[in-house]
């Protein structure tokens, strides 16, 4: 008891399942598994019906599915909601997988801590945030010059806005890549010029959209809703373009 009240931290920071230690520790062991191999189908099948429609309730309408089960000869209806198996696929659902992707990695950064265990590890994340910091000087310039954005590549937006229930999902093309102006797209046959930022191309795009009010835009890293596409290929996610480009860590 009196050690406990010594080291009120050490038992609650060290269970290995505690969910405060698996979602908030950067030596958690989801900071390094294969997220793929725990939210899968399969794994969802073998909760309760209960526990099933418990999860699927804090999902978005969009990616829930509602059921409704008859019982006492017709007369009483009982509705409950789950999830497809197309949810958790990374082709059909990439906001999804794009989002647990980020989470795993500040995870196994040590950005979800509520405490720190020695100055050290505080001083690591300091610098750490100053990476990130500069990475945000980086702008589509920039990566017109080092040839990662080109003429003719394809640019798709998606992102899912939960506050107005809407996912927008546009594809443009890459009509001008300058390292002075940024890029010029076709967008619903129409050109729109000279982006320096992901932030005002999603700006614009959303303005074009016209279901996402201005007043239900969350704050995000637009670089992580754009992906780019070169001859039929998805390079990926503008964000992991320009961290490989610029050497980020």
């Amino acid at each position: 008891m009196m050690l406990h009240c010594m080291y009120p931290y050490k038992k609650f920071r060290y269970d290995p399942w505690s969910v405060e230690y698996l979602c908030s520790d950067p030596t958690s062991p989801l900071a390094n598994i294969p997220l793929e191999s725990i939210f899968e189908f399969s794994a969802f099948q073998l909760l309760s019906s209960n526990e099933q429609d418990e999860l699927a309730r804090l999902l978005p309408t969009v990616d829930a599915t509602t059921t409704t089960t008859t019982t006492n000869n017709n007369t009483n209806s009982e509705s409950n909601k789950t999830i497809t198996e197309a949810f958790f696929s990374k082709d059909q659902n990439p906001i999804f997988w794009n989002a647990l992707d980020d989470w795993q990695t500040m995870l196994a950064h040590g950005e979800l801590g509520t405490f720190e265990t020695y100055w050290g590890e505080l001083n690591d994340r300091d610098k750490m945030h100053n990476v990130a910091g500069d990475s945000k000087n980086i702008t589509l310039k920039d990566m017109c010059r080092k040839g990662l954005i080109r003429e003719r590549d394809v640019i798709v937006y998606k992102r899912n806005f939960s506050a107005c229930k809407v996912v927008v999902s546009k594809s443009m093309t890459v009509v001008k890549a300058d390292g002075a102006t940024g890029i010029s797209i076709e967008l619903d046959n129409e050109i729109f010029e000279d982006f320096e930022t992901p932030t005002a191309l999603e700006t614009k795009i959303l303005d074009q959209h016209g279901k996402v009010s201005k007043d239900k835009r969350p704050n995000g890293n637009a670089f992580k809703s754009i992906r780019l596409l070169r001859g039929g290929k998805d390079l990926g996610r503008l964000f992991d373009i320009r961290k490989d480009g610029f050497g980020e860590n």
